[in-house]
């Protein structure tokens, strides 16, 4: 995805700064090790991605080539709380 900034993308568009300490992920089409968590970064941005209002619409951009490893869970969420929890729009289980 490269629009709104996924957290922690290297190709997204407007991302805010990150976290201190952290860096950004060159491997997030890649799938999650078994004993991996879901979410690979627990740590929010100090600033929101994007900010919408309830009901706008909202343009998706997908980077180009899709995920190399050929399927797998693929979810889009947003925080309402800064990170703390999510909200799941659409998932995808392949």
């Amino acid at each position: 995805m490269i629009s709104p900034c996924p957290r922690y993308s290297p190709t997204g568009k407007d991302c805010p700064k990150l976290p201190p300490g952290e860096s950004l992920d060159y491997s997030m089409s890649s799938p999650l090790g078994y004993n991996e968590p879901l979410c690979k970064h627990t740590t929010p941005w100090p600033t929101p991605a994007a900010e919408w209002t309830a009901g706008q619409s909202v343009t998706v951009k997908l980077a180009p080539g899709g995920a190399p490893h050929g399927g797998g869970h693929c979810q889009f969420s947003l925080s309402y709380d800064g990170g703390k929890t999510f909200v799941v729009l659409h998932e995808i289980l392949g």
